[in-house]
């Protein structure tokens, strides 16, 4: 049984948090994670936007989204502290998860700076978490230590955040909004709905309006935001499974094969099986 498994919550270094991000090829978290960065920068694409993040600064991933890491410098430093959502809701935390939650979910995929003296109070609190979790010495309460250990983790995040702007916490322009919601709106229904239509009355409003605030809030056409989500997906269902291709097209959503493999080298330039091929030992 892994550590995640047995403990609810997992600590990689940059020595081995390769393994759960993959390199040159999309891929999406299995559990929602605080990623750390002490030193050096690494690159990452996320969706629309390609992201950079440097030293003292901290982002938040989330099973919802594929990422491809694009590079990662030779001095890269690194903690990402991995967990599954269940273990922190039974956590007896008294902090207003809901406006920490909506926090995260609002800078998820920006990277947010920290001070270097709360990166390092930070740091240090995880890597103590890590030296407990990875410890072989037998220790009577070792699942009460990590709870304790990962509630004061999730209470320092909250200080930090709690300094920032209650605005830039509480809320978000009406545009920012829109396109939120229509990214939450994809991850639930891309493999059924790729009409702009669709995602425009969710919201209900027009459709002329919610394209021109989606071209302006992300540089693209909310249908190459709607493609590009699909195409992740694709991407992820090709290199990390031995699907045939006739199951994934109608995984995503495709009345056939032919219509999956047309829409995919429209989007992409070559076929889901050359692209698949390209994996293959």
């Amino acid at each position: 049984m892994s550590v995640l498994e047995k403990f609810g919550v997992e600590i990689f270094t940059q020595h081995n948090i390769f393994e759960r991000i993959a390199t040159d090829k999309p891929f999406r978290p299995d559990n929602p994670a605080f990623i750390f960065i002490k030193t050096g920068t690494i690159k990452l694409k996320q969706h629309f936007r390609d992201l950079e993040l440097s030293a003292n600064m901290f982002m938040v991933t989330d099973p919802q989204t594929v990422y491809e890491m694009i590079s990662v410098s030779d001095d890269f430093q690194s903690r990402m502290v991995s967990y599954k959502r269940e273990f922190i809701s039974a956590l007896s935390l008294k902090f207003n998860r809901l406006i920490t939650y909506r926090y995260f979910r609002q800078q998820m995929n920006i990277g947010v700076a920290f001070h270097p003296d709360e990166m390092e109070v930070v740091w240090k609190s995880v890597n103590f978490l890590k030296y407990i979790l990875d410890s072989e010495t037998e220790m009577t309460y070792k699942k009460e230590i990590v709870e304790h250990l990962f509630s004061v983790f999730c209470y320092q995040m909250a200080g930090i955040i709690s300094k920032e702007d209650s605005n830039a916490m509480n809320q978000m322009s009406r545009q920012e909004e829109i396109v939120f919601i229509f990214l939450n709106d994809l991850s639930k229904f891309h493999n059924k709905e790729r009409g702009v239509e669709f995602y425009a009355a969710r919201q209900s409003i027009t459709t002329r309006h919610f394209s021109a605030v989606v071209k302006e809030v992300t540089g693209k056409s909310a249908g190459q935001v709607i493609a590009l989500v699909v195409m992740n997906e694709a991407k992820v269902l090709l290199n990390s499974s031995s699907k045939p291709v006739s199951e994934i097209s109608s995984t995503l959503g495709f009345s056939d094969p032919y219509s999956f493999s047309h829409f995919f080298k429209k989007h992409f330039g070559e076929s889901p099986s050359q692209y698949r091929n390209q994996f293959e030992s």
